[in-house]
């Protein structure tokens, strides 16, 4: 029974797109709910053995649909954030994007619905009557838990004064989709991951000052420098780490006074500094 609850558990962590709440408003049940009532169900070792083999399946078979989602969605971003981007182009990779998100879902229907069938009519009330309560039990002390974290690194992003970057809001995302799914133990690992990436607690020591005279300029060329900055711009989406987006906000500075001044060999060294900051 011991290794039903682990796979349930780790099984949910591909089980969080939308339509999922729906669908367990309509008969089908979340694995967590399942693990809820594992003692009273009494499942024979015929009903384990397909569990355990249904989840595994779903697992391995998630884990390359989810990775292909987050890499369509990198590359819609990508293009969103350039300006040259075309309609055309746009639409074609949200069809794509789309289309990913689509076979995660299927591949999510088809194992809730999988669950399901493995249990009795009996089996299948019973979970219903006795899983709701106990979950609701259990999700609000962890749901509050996982939220207080979360709300922290909201506030260390915020306490910035700058919006949070792509590569931010996509695990906040993530994150939430898996609180609202009932997946509170993989929202907290995920919560806690994300927390040690951002190297939260490394805000706690000052930034030191920088000094941009010392890098190169780099091609001080205008059209060059506009290309550089947009390409710095972009990359810049994707960081997570609070500590960087912070010593970021210098060059910000910086670059802003240097372009009024129109001081491109200034404008150029900043640049260097950030693109190196980037490539780490």
């Amino acid at each position: 029974m011991k290794h039903i609850v682990t796979l349930l558990l780790i099984a949910t962590a591909s089980l969080h797109a939308a339509n999922v709440e729906d669908w367990l408003k309509n008969g089908l049940l979340h694995p967590d709910l399942l693990a809820s009532v594992r003692d009273e169900l009494a499942l024979t070792e015929d009903q384990q053995t397909k569990l355990n083999a249904q989840l595994t399946e779903a697992r391995q078979k998630a884990e390359p649909l989810e990775q292909a989602v987050k890499e369509q969605q990198k590359a819609l971003n990508h293009l969103l954030n350039d300006s040259t981007t075309s309609t055309e182009a746009a639409s074609t990779q949200l069809t794509k994007l789309l289309e990913a998100e689509a076979a995660v879902k299927q591949l999510q229907l088809r194992t809730l619905i999988g669950v399901r069938d493995v249990l009795t009519p009996e089996q299948l009330g019973k979970a219903k009557k006795l899983g709701p309560p106990k979950m609701a039990a259990a999700k609000g002390a962890s749901e509050s838990a996982v939220m207080a974290k979360a709300n922290q690194l909201r506030a260390a992003v915020e306490g910035l004064g700058v919006p949070p970057t792509e590569a931010m809001k996509a695990r906040g995302a993530e994150i939430e989709a898996l609180i609202k799914s009932g997946d509170l133990a993989t929202a907290d690992k995920a919560v806690d991951k994300l927390m040690e990436e951002s190297h939260f607690k490394e805000l706690e020591a000052e930034a030191d000052k920088v000094d941009f005279a010392k890098f190169e300029p780099g091609n001080t060329d205008i059209e060059t420098l506009k290309q550089r900055f947009e390409d710095v711009k972009t990359a810049g989406q994707e960081i997570i780490s609070l500590p960087l987006l912070r010593e970021l906000l210098q060059a910000k500075e910086a670059f802003e006074a240097a372009k009024d001044a129109q001081d491109a060999d200034r404008v150029g060294r900043i640049l260097t500094y950030v693109e190196g900051k980037l490539k780490k």
